[in-house]
């Protein structure tokens, strides 16, 4: 049986899916990958690690799928855009990998809006900048530590890193590098003036020269990783794109009729636009994986990794066979209407940059199930709080469809469903992103005519949910106060720091 392949390598886990040439999955494989926490606000992962478990899940997802690697067409990476994986001139790590979520930069950032750097370089990248940014993060090493950016030759993202793993190439691809706050999108070329005006443009080479598009062949699997994974010596690998991207090309959005909500390590929110949109209000524009079209995005990382906090310091993972069906449990045994609210700033913000998170309005009468309601709901006012900037630049929908890990757990989706008041959608597969880039991979070998081809043979809806009306109503006012929140809590966040320091 003739199958793709998609890699994708987030914020959490990695994992490999096979799919057939309907877009149903065949396998997958995933292993989750330790998060380390070396400083104050910094969030890094052992490349070793990435390496060795990267390999580990395409060797057990062929095994499971009991399908021959020469089956196996084409193959197509995603993964968490930014952060940063450096390499020295032999290819070898210098550094465990900077993830999107790390922080150290911030003062950078401040720094930056402050002084009208970014002023300066936003008509070029269209974009906010945040501390997960390659070139914030370059900025730091640069700073304060010199000789691990002296030796990194090669600074690439999560899934042009696994691009290197199968191929050996070091190769960037076009809606990732236009989305890395690096590029001047009205040319897509790398320009030494924005380097310059963030004070990098020493390290300007560090990014690969090639720069690829989705569908384009940007390698073949080699003797060794072929060796350590079972595939075929001389697969192709295509560009793919990064994991926002694959998510909702594989949900079949091509147009700005629909706005699509990832619930994933990160909360993303964004509509397709022809032509670019260019505005300060706006967190993220950036290329899609049709000619000029544009992705229109709104997310920070304040989604499902607050739950995965919650699970790992608080609940017995290791002897919970189906840890995440009890948290779906526990909350909806709790009411909906309750006093207790968070804030799902663990991992990071999208209002001030110095927010934390907090739980807001416990009583003694309050238990787990209550503080997991409010991780529910904080996910989703945070999700919010993103939609209603984009609605200033489309209207609302009739639909939203959902991607994400979050789509497995239903209790989740009926308060997307509540709190948004419009219907919701959940597509077929749930390794969105990985079948994503594996149609990419299909399109890119010839075994779908064009990426519209691709979309109608893959992409089907298994579920949708209808708002209530009455906890609609509810939760805006819950929405208005979780605002509210914010705002007052404002002021507050630069003297907490100031207790840590």
């Amino acid at each position: 049986m003739k199958c793709l392949m998609g890699i994708d390598i987030g914020g959490t886990m990695v994992k490999a899916a096979l799919f057939d040439l309907t877009g149903r999955e065949i396998a997958v494989e995933g292993r989750k990958l330790t998060i380390l926490y070396p400083g104050q606000d910094m969030n890094e992962r052992s490349i070793e690690e990435a390496e060795k478990m990267t390999y580990e899940v395409i060797r057990l997802v062929i095994a499971r799928a009991e399908v021959s690697a020469d089956d196996i067409l084409a193959i197509g990476v995603t993964g968490q855009a930014n952060g940063a994986y450096m390499f020295d001139a032999d290819g070898k790590p210098v550094h465990d990998a900077v993830m999107s979520g790390d922080a150290r930069a911030k003062d950078y950032i401040k720094k930056w809006y402050a002084d009208g750097t970014h002023d300066k370089v936003f008509p070029k990248i269209r974009q906010a900048i945040w501390p997960g940014n390659v070139p914030a993060i370059i900025a730091w090493f640069k700073d304060n530590d010199p000789e691990t950016l002296a030796r990194a030759k090669t600074i690439v993202t999560a899934k042009d890193f696994v691009r290197y793993l199968l191929t050996g190439e070091f190769c960037l691809e076009i809606t990732e590098a236009t989305g890395i706050a690096s590029m001047d999108q009205t040319t897509e070329t790398f320009t030494e003036e924005i380097f310059k005006a963030y004070g990098i443009e020493k390290y300007m080479d560090r990014y690969p020269v090639r720069v690829a598009s989705c569908t384009e062949i940007t390698g073949y699997v080699t003797e060794r990783s072929s060796s350590l994974t079972g595939l075929a010596v001389g697969t192709p690998v295509v560009g793919g794109q990064s994991d926002t991207g694959a998510a909702i090309y594989s949900v079949g959005v091509t147009d700005n009729s629909k706005i699509v909500v990832i619930v994933g390590s990160w909360g993303i929110n964004a509509f397709v636009n022809k032509g670019a949109l260019i505005s300060k209000n706006i967190f993220m524009v950036y290329r899609y994986c049709f000619p000029d079209v544009y992705m229109i995005m709104e997310g920070s990382p304040t989604s499902t990794t607050n739950l995965e906090w919650v699970i790992e310091n608080f609940m017995n993972r290791a002897s919970e066979a189906h840890i995440y069906q009890k948290c779906d449990t526990l909350v909806e045994s709790a009411p909906y209407h309750d006093t207790v609210i968070f804030l799902p700033f663990l991992y990071g913000t999208n209002v001030n940059i110095d927010s934390k998170a907090a739980f807001i309005g416990l009583k003694g009468n309050h238990g787990l199930p209550h503080m997991l309601r409010a991780i529910y709901e904080g996910v989703v006012f945070c999700h919010m709080y993103h939609i209603e900037r984009l609605l200033k630049f489309t209207p609302m929908p009739e639909v939203i469809r959902m991607a994400g890990g979050a789509t497995r757990s239903a209790a989740w989706m009926r308060i997307f469903t509540d709190a948004l008041g419009v219907r919701v959608e959940v597509p077929e597969a749930e390794e969105l992103s990985a079948l994503g880039v594996a149609m990419l991979a299909g399109v890119g070998v010839g075994a779908f005519e064009s990426m519209e081809d691709a979309i109608k043979n893959c992409t089907r809806i298994k579920a949708h949910y209808e708002p209530d009306p009455v906890r609609h109503e509810y939760y805006s006012e819950k929405y208005k106060t979780y605002k509210a929140l914010i705002d007052a809590l404002d002021p507050v966040w630069g003297r907490i720091d100031a207790l840590a320091e």
